[in-house]
């Protein structure tokens, strides 16, 4: 990205500034926007009467979407020329005429609604570089998916360009590389390794996955098994023989200058080792020269200019000096180039890939917070896990919104640490004339749907996921174990609703057998809502002795409305492309408005179709 690129913005848009603009004034402004990402949840679709498909969408909607089936509603939305068609749509002397299709011809207001999200949605075509792509060394990928290769390989590469870009810009090298939640260190491990030989500090809160992360670090051969014994030769006697070394690595945060412990290894050890043999030491050696035990012993030296320092910290806000001292400023005994704590040229970019939730703000602000750090980029993922800054969260934009457990703990944090992050967020103030952009829970776990990588069979079994799940609330609701959800009987003057509350049993992740029919997933939904601490019996009692045919007559009963229901979940995560736009823009903007800040802008690193999480938040500091 340029500087007077920096977001990947359609180039309708002359200025960032007026694209957001536009950005936040539509998602409060769009009475179906805000109830399509906020407002609609997949649980209560079947027990709203009326139901929620004929409530949210115009009726024109409904007409056109009953004459065409959901694959062909489901590339207009994301595939068709827009412009084009809308150009076609224009009014003419013969309306009747209009087809697409081979059926009724989408209604203007439709055809508006998707222009204006493709509009606004950030581009996600990753940037070609000239360069060759890096592969990794094959004992650094092992464990990895392709997924985790393609995002590992492309993001090392660019936090390699980008350490050279700060080299350029600033005048002095990037000497450490900080991973936030680091996990099991993939990315680390390869900025490490042969071409990069960075110095890498992982920062991770989960105390196995650090160990698991030595562990890789033994098997790609960047560090020596703490367990393992090393025998060879002491070089300093030119006579051959004078002793035997036994060499224990013992486990170290720096893979570039283990911590060795040497001691003398007497003859009788040598002997113990070999069996009962007699032999003086000179003819020990020749025996062990020969002996197929030698060839096995691994060799004691690695070599690797890079280096992986480990930290068990759970992050909790962006200030780092402290937790990182002891690696960027070491005791003037053990630097290594003579330098004291307080000569240490230390520059350090913070990078995080896939961070959860706050973690990436944490990051962000780590470049202002700390001297010592110079660059970030930070690429997030799970927005649901996201904080409120301005909470409680008034509900308003998404209204027809069902209590979330969840909701309540995260609406009412007033966390300095959570969305929005920016000044201009904070203070924006809508025509609706509401100050400040909040999210809900809701609408921040629809961000990360990936519609564009939907194939049919992808397609067909989400859908299938979202009927029986609403399906199984409906039973809930008559056998009366959850009530049925009140529903207001007038709208806001917006034409918004007021907030609906009901209740739900958190069901959690069923195997893929679960899904074959709806039998089948009752059975295993029944299993897991009996160990419920509330509503386990009453499970027991009404859910558990359910016969086949009563559950059939339920997918029976409501088939109908399987599609009604695919529509509206493919609409809410076509939708839901701007509320991760509103997210990283928030976040970028945070960036702009600091004083300290050179240059930041958003750019993508992966390619879509395998990682769609895939926009990397960049700043580098003055």
């Amino acid at each position: 990205m340029t500087s007077n690129r920096p977001l990947p913005i359609s180039g309708a848009w002359e200025h960032p500034d007026a694209y957001i603009e536009a950005l936040l004034c539509f998602s409060t402004t769009s009475v179906l926007f805000m109830n399509l990402c906020g407002g609609v949840h997949m649980v209560d679709f079947l027990t709203r009467e009326p139901d929620l498909y004929t409530t949210i969408l115009p009726k024109d909607w409904i007409s056109f979407f009953e004459q065409h089936d959901i694959q062909d509603i489901i590339r207009l939305l994301l595939r068709e020329d827009i412009e084009h068609i809308r150009s076609a749509g224009e009014p003419s002397e013969d309306q009747s005429s209009r087809t697409w299709n081979g059926g009724a011809f989408p209604p203007q207001s439709l055809l508006d609604y998707i222009f204006n999200i493709r509009l606004l949605t950030l581009k996600r075509e990753m940037y070609i570089s000239s360069s060759k792509r890096i592969e990794l060394p094959k004992q650094v990928a092992m464990h990895m998916n392709r997924k985790k290769v393609h995002e590992v390989e492309c993001f090392s590469q660019h936090v390699a360009s980008l350490s050279d870009t700060v080299n350029k810009r600033r005048g002095e090298q990037v000497t450490h590389i900080v991973d936030f939640g680091s996990g099991q260190n993939y990315l680390g491990r390869t900025l490490a390794s042969s071409p990069y030989y960075k110095h890498i500090i992982a920062i991770e809160r989960k105390h196995q996955y650090i160990s698991g992360a030595k562990s890789m670090d033994v098997r790609a051969k960047l560090a020596k098994n703490p367990k393992a014994r090393y025998f060879h030769k002491d070089k300093s006697s030119c006579d051959g023989y004078n002793g035997s070394s036994e060499v224990t690595v013992s486990e170290t945060t720096d893979t570039s200058q283990p911590t060795i412990e040497g001691s003398q290894v007497s003859d009788v050890r040598f002997s113990e080792m070999l069996g009962d043999i007699s032999l003086q030491p000179d003819e020990l050696l020749g025996a062990l020269t020969k002996s197929p035990l030698r060839e096995k012993v691994p060799k004691p030296e690695i070599h690797t200019g890079g280096t992986l320092s480990y930290i068990e910290h759970e992050i909790q806000d962006g200030y780092l000096e402290p937790i990182i001292d002891h690696v960027i400023h070491p005791p003037p005994a053990e630097a290594s180039d003579g330098k004291s704590k307080e000569e240490s040229d230390a520059r350090l970019m913070v990078v995080s890939l896939h961070s959860c939730g706050n973690l990436v703000h944490h990051g962000l602000r780590s470049l202002i917070l700390n001297p010592s750090i110079v660059a970030v980029a930070m690429i997030g993922c799970c927005y649901n896990l996201l904080t409120e800054r301005l909470g409680p969260n008034t509900h308003d934009l998404p209204i027809l919104q069902s209590l979330h457990p969840r909701l309540k703990e995260t609406g009412r944090s007033y966390d300095p640490h959570g969305f929005p992050m920016s000044k201009y967020y904070e203070n924006y103030r809508s025509p609706g004339a509401t100050t400040g952009v909040k999210l809900n829970i809701t609408a921040r776990a629809l961000a990360v749907q990936a519609p564009y990588n939907w194939g049919f069979n992808d397609s067909e079994v989400s859908f299938t996921r979202h009927f029986f799940r609403a399906l199984l609330q409906r039973i809930l609701v008559d056998r009366r174990i959850l009530p049925r959800p009140s529903v207001p009987q007038e709208a806001f003057s917006d034409g918004t609703y007021p907030e609906a509350r009901t209740n739900t049993i958190l069901i959690g992740a069923l195997p893929k057998a679960a899904f074959k029919s709806f039998t089948a997933y009752i059975r295993a939904a029944t299993i897991k809502m009996s160990r419920d601490p509330i509503y386990g019996s009453q499970v027991q009692e009404h859910i558990a002795t359910l016969t086949d045919e009563e559950i059939h007559c339920y997918e029976t009963q409501y088939h109908h409305a399987r599609k009604h229901m695919s529509v509206v979940w493919s609409l809410m995560a076509f939708s839901a492309q701007l509320v991760e736009a509103i997210i990283v823009v928030d976040r970028w903007q945070f960036l702009r408005e600091q004083d300290s800040v050179k240059d930041c802008w958003v750019q993508p690193v992966f390619d879509y179709s395998e990682s769609p999480r895939n926009l990397a938040v960049i700043g580098l500091k003055k």
